[in-house]
């Protein structure tokens, strides 16, 4: 199976894509750069930040050229914690890819995302209700499978996909098995429905397809961590990979506003220190430090290699003229305090 990613940012795009690497690396290219020509391949569309319509239309184009290029299978990326037009993106991606049908899920276990009674819960806090979020930004019928459905059974699971043709189905999941069980019963139907998910769901679709990638070594040496995000979590471990004498750049705590602009300051920062200076990994956290930092390094895409941790993804940033980098990518919200620490304490 020839499977393409549509994701909204490129940490995203980085943390679902590098499931797949288990059997050979998994290419990332940031719109309107071609898709590279991989088994398993990953647009970052780069459209969570902007308006409805816009962000639509961009994933119509991205969809329009894949599927010029006859790829067969898709998979989108949704945030987590349902940030930017997710409704509008998977309804844009079924237009335009003619798949009839999708199941979107957004329960992320691993990192504290579920979903039950159509809520989505945050480390145990409510903070959305799955379809209300959905519903103004989609033009066709929505269907909701509880959890006890997820839990029927494949063939029962398989058989209530297929009478839910034609609709964007939610559901409900809570564990890694409600995923597995989601994705088994969605690849039983025919034509197989969208899956719309974060990395959790991706997980259990690149075990199916055989393409699970395992834990991901993190070179020891020098390490350069780049922590663009204002997410508490992000800062917390900026402050302790500080303490632990690990070398940090971060965007000032008082700097709000333009976020864009502050990306950009940090990654300009970042290039004139790597100029300098060698390191073994560059940590990036934050969806716009990321995609900021693969600009101005004038990159055309980042050869994923797996996961070293949930939410995590190592690979090889390519760019014309410089030599590959090693770099790891982070959403801002994820982790504890002394992930960063940890993981390089394991590395040494």
């Amino acid at each position: 199976m020839v499977l393409t990613i549509l994701a909204d940012d490129l940490t995203g795009a980085c943390d679902a894509g590098t499931l797949f690497a288990g059997a050979s690396s998994v290419p990332v290219t940031v719109w309107p750069d071609p898709p590279a020509e991989a088994p398993v391949t990953v647009v970052d569309t780069e459209s969570r930040e902007l308006e409805r319509e816009e962000a639509a239309r961009r994933v119509r184009r991205a969809a329009a050229e894949v599927v010029r290029a006859d790829r067969a299978s898709w998979f989108k990326k949704i945030d987590s914690t349902l940030r930017g037009h997710v409704g509008a993106e998977i309804a844009a991606t079924l237009q335009a890819t003619g798949t009839p049908s999708a199941v979107a899920c957004p329960a992320f276990p691993a990192q504290g995302r579920v979903v039950r009674d159509r809520w989505l819960f945050v480390d145990g806090a409510p903070a959305a209700h799955v379809v209300d979020a959905l519903r103004p930004e989609i033009d066709r019928p929505l269907a909701w499978i509880p959890l006890g459905e997820v839990r029927a059974g494949a063939a029962a699971l398989a058989a209530r996909l297929g009478r839910l043709a034609g609709m964007i189905v939610v559901a409900d999941a809570e564990t890694d098995a409600d995923l597995e069980a989601l994705v088994d019963a969605a690849l039983a139907v025919a034509p197989p429905p969208l899956l719309a998910g974060s990395a959790g769901l991706a997980r259990p679709l690149a075990a199916r397809l055989g393409r699970l990638a395992g834990p991901a070594s993190l070179p020891a040496g020098r390490w350069l961590i780049v922590a663009g995000s204002l997410a508490p979590a992000t800062r917390r471990q900026g402050a302790e990979a500080r303490r632990a004498g690990l070398r940090v750049l971060a965007t000032p705590d008082h700097e709000e506003g333009d976020r864009t602009r502050a990306a950009a300051v940090l990654a300009a920062e970042a290039v004139r220190v790597l100029a300098r200076e060698s390191f073994d990994l560059v940590v990036v956290t934050g969806g716009e430090t990321a995609l900021a930092l693969y600009r101005a390094l004038g990159a055309r895409r980042i050869d994923l290699a797996g996961a070293p941790g949930p939410g995590l993804a190592l690979g090889r940033l390519q760019a014309p003229g410089r030599a590959a980098l090693t770099v790891m990518t982070k959403a801002g919200g994820f982790g504890p305090p002394r992930l960063l620490v940890s993981l390089r304490e394991a590395a040494a």
